[in-house]
């Protein structure tokens, strides 16, 4: 379809319909489904959706915008664009919520966000409303197990990952496995090995990428795993916090600094943004801005609708430790 854009070099079957044959094509049928049509002038804007398919099986799904107008009487596409859908969903893997419960979705999002961000109070607190909206989720629990995970309550995260077990009959296997990911285990290599088999049904998943490459020893295998998340989400606030500290690694500061300020500038509320950029400018031997930056992250931290985030304390004391 979007042959007929009269772009250079396009091929004579595009004005010359003759010449297109019918072997060219598999599918043994299409299904066209027009969703709106706006009327301007002598054209008309038109939106709809395609699906085909081989002996019952569908093969292609897609998405349509058409400029339609009239020629010697006849309805011609004067320009289209077709939006491959399952190249679109491949893109979008995720570990999604296994709920139709409306406003879950939102909840859990806003949940996942928060986890990225090292706001465990307020992710608890999402975690804890989404628990309410749908009990039988397994994965509405995530936030109550970093919360445990990060606060080193083992025993206490071994339990409610037992307790939930239950509730994994209904998820999907990324949500499955993403929530094995909790689960304590004896060596990094177990660590790994949770996460790899998590990626493989959510490979686009932020969170799942940002801690793989946490657990990573070397330090290049850390840049490249980023990097393939960073391909997707670009102004991911976790993902550029990570690429920072693994350029600083290197030794490449004010790289490291670039991606921080791409972290700040999207995510200008996140504390965690800003005590990373104080551990940079230490770095850089900044002590007066690496003591602003850390009470930046204490101040906001104390300003979050869930309460004071105490693991923002840290801030509070580099900042302190740096003036004395």
């Amino acid at each position: 379809m979007n042959l007929s854009n009269g772009y250079v070099g396009r091929p004579q079957w595009v004005t010359d319909k003759s010449q297109i044959k019918g072997d060219w094509f598999y599918e043994d049928s299409v299904i066209a489904k027009v969703n709106d049509i706006d009327i301007y002038g002598n054209v008309a804007s038109v939106f709809g959706n395609v699906n085909s398919y081989v002996s019952g099986i569908k093969n292609l799904s897609g998405g349509f915008h058409a400029i339609v107008g009239k020629e010697k009487g006849r309805l011609v596409f004067k320009r289209v664009t077709f939006q491959n859908w399952n190249i679109n969903r491949a893109s979008n893997s995720f570990v999604w919520p296994s709920t139709e419960v409306t406003g879950a979705l939102s909840m859990y999002n806003k949940m996942r966000y928060a986890m990225f961000n090292f706001r465990n109070n307020e992710a608890k607190s999402y975690s804890d409303s989404l628990i309410a909206m749908d009990s039988s989720l397994a994965v509405a629990y995530v936030g109550n197990m970093q919360y445990l995970y990060l606060n080193g309550e083992r025993d206490k995260l071994i339990k409610l990952i037992n307790d939930i077990s239950y509730k994994l009959d209904n998820a999907s296997i990324a949500e499955k496995y993403y929530i094995k990911t909790f689960i304590p285990s004896n060596s990094r290599q177990e660590i790994l090995s949770k996460y790899k088999d998590a990626l493989i049904y959510a490979s686009n998943d932020p969170l799942l990428r940002a801690w793989y490459a946490y657990y990573l020893t070397d330090n290049d295998e850390k840049i490249e795993n980023v990097k393939i998340g960073l391909k997707r989400f670009p102004e991911s606030s976790g993902l550029n916090n990570m690429m920072a500290y693994m350029l600083q690694a290197d030794d490449k500061i004010d790289d490291a600094v670039n991606y921080l300020n791409m972290y700040m500038t999207v995510h200008p509320k996140e504390p965690n943004a800003y005590d990373s950029m104080g551990d940079m400018m230490l770095a850089k031997g900044d002590t007066t801005k690496a003591i602003e930056m850390f009470e930046k992250a204490y101040e906001l931290s104390r300003s979050l609708k869930s309460g004071d985030e105490e693991f923002f304390d840290i801030s509070k004391d580099k900042a302190n430790r740096l003036k004395n």
